[in-house]
């Protein structure tokens, strides 16, 4: 086949002849008729161009047949996926969408419209605003049709692996939500359900303190009361969580002064540092504007930040810092501590998540405040990162929107 097809190149006048003899079935082609092909009639047989042509039409019928196979299989494998689908051109046009995305949007004319006029979300737009500046997989939760959808933006790549079209996904996680809700209020009630025995439990202790009784028998009453305290740290704790949970929005809205904030965190846990013998200082480099937020909650984030640093800090001190970001307030909590090994650093802010349960059981930890310390910041639409060196100390950098 090459053979000939480099003699039609470099013959010209076999290439004229041939071009002659197969005009009938370029013609047909230019009219749409990709099913022409030539016949002999009667004794004539075919030329070899007409053959050639033949077989030319024959292998590109068969190329087309099988990407058009490929292409019914890859509507069917779409029409198949429950998660909501479509890709779009570099501006944001939507070039293809699958049914649950047409469902989804009730709309059966998506292909050609931009993502944003079908997708009317805040949380959407401003997602697709981040990847459009940063050509990064974008990941977030959003609400569509007042229900719960982690959306993913990215990048096909093309040929060479180059950027090609844009890739929408949006999973409906309204399950996972529920059971959630059905955790949280179970754990709540129970909670709610253990406050008052443990209070009547430590009345009854505190009477029998008063009572003369010897060593070994206050020894145990003391041992019990500490029990009964750790536990109500806990239910307060997961009290605490419970509610920060059950809120997509923050309570309570005001305009919050960080730098009092922060001073009233310091005077709070000036006597437990220097019963430690550490330093605990503010650093505020430049004048720091005030966010909008709930007051008590952020209080509440910061001290069980320096809470933390205090309790795991045996030398040196801990240190609150406060700058102003572009669009930001960053709050670093660092320490001179023990530091957190690297195979823990991805897991600190999970519910009962312990580094070191011995030394944490020693200060009573509950293993829920950094998983509270991530909810609030999470509530404030605010970042929070860990850094720490085994030995060195732990820095905590939380931004805050302005």
């Amino acid at each position: 086949m090459k053979l000939l097809l480099a003699l039609f190149r470099s013959k010209k006048k076999f290439s004229e002849l041939c071009q002659a003899e197969i005009k009938p079935g370029l013609e047909a082609i230019r009219a749409g008729d990709w099913q022409f092909r030539f016949k002999a009639e009667g004794k004539e047989k075919l030329s070899l161009c007409q053959h050639i042509f033949n077989i030319l039409m024959d292998n590109l019928a068969e190329k087309q047949g099988q990407l058009s196979e490929k292409e019914r299989e890859e509507q069917q494998l779409l029409a198949e996926i429950e998660e909501a689908w479509a890709m779009t051109d570099k501006e944001g046009k939507i070039l293809k969408a699958n049914p649950s995305f047409n469902r989804l949007f009730e709309s059966l004319r998506i292909e050609g419209k931009y993502c944003w006029q079908i997708i009317r979300s805040t949380d959407f737009l401003r997602l697709w605003e981040e990847f459009r500046g940063t050509g990064e997989r974008k990941e977030g939760e959003i609400w569509i049709a007042q229900r719960p959808f982690v959306a993913r933006i990215f990048f096909l790549k093309g040929q060479d692996n180059k950027e090609g079209k844009i890739a929408l996904l949006f999973k409906d996680i309204s399950p996972e939500k529920n059971l959630e809700k059905i955790k949280r209020e179970l754990v709540a009630h129970i909670s709610h359900e253990l406050r008052t025995p443990l209070t009547i439990i430590k009345g009854y202790l505190e009477t029998l303190e008063e009572e003369k009784l010897d060593e070994v028998s206050l020894s145990f009453i003391a041992r019990i009361k500490d029990n009964v305290d750790r536990l109500e740290r806990l239910v307060r704790d997961l009290l605490t969580l419970a509610e920060l949970e059950s809120h997509q929005e923050l309570a309570a809205r005001e305009r919050v002064n960080l730098e009092e904030l922060a001073k009233n965190v310091i005077n709070q846990f000036e006597n437990m540092a220097k019963e430690k013998s550490l330093f605990l200082r503010l650093e505020l480099p430049a004048e720091i504007p005030s966010v909008f937020g709930d007051a008590f909650r952020l209080e509440q984030m910061l001290t069980n930040l320096v809470d933390n640093a205090l309790k795991y800090t045996d030398k040196g001190g801990v240190t609150i810092r406060l700058e102003k970001g572009e669009k930001e307030v960053l709050i670093t909590v660092q320490d001179t501590g023990i530091g957190i090994a690297p195979e823990h650093l991805d897991r600190i802010f999970e519910r009962f998540y312990v580094v070191d349960r011995s030394r944490s059981r020693k200060f009573g930890g509950t293993g829920l405040g950094l998983s509270i310390v991530k909810h609030i910041v999470l509530l404030h639409r605010g970042k929070i990162e860990v850094k720490s060196t085994p030995g060195s100390g732990t820095t905590f950098l939380v931004s805050l929107p302005l």
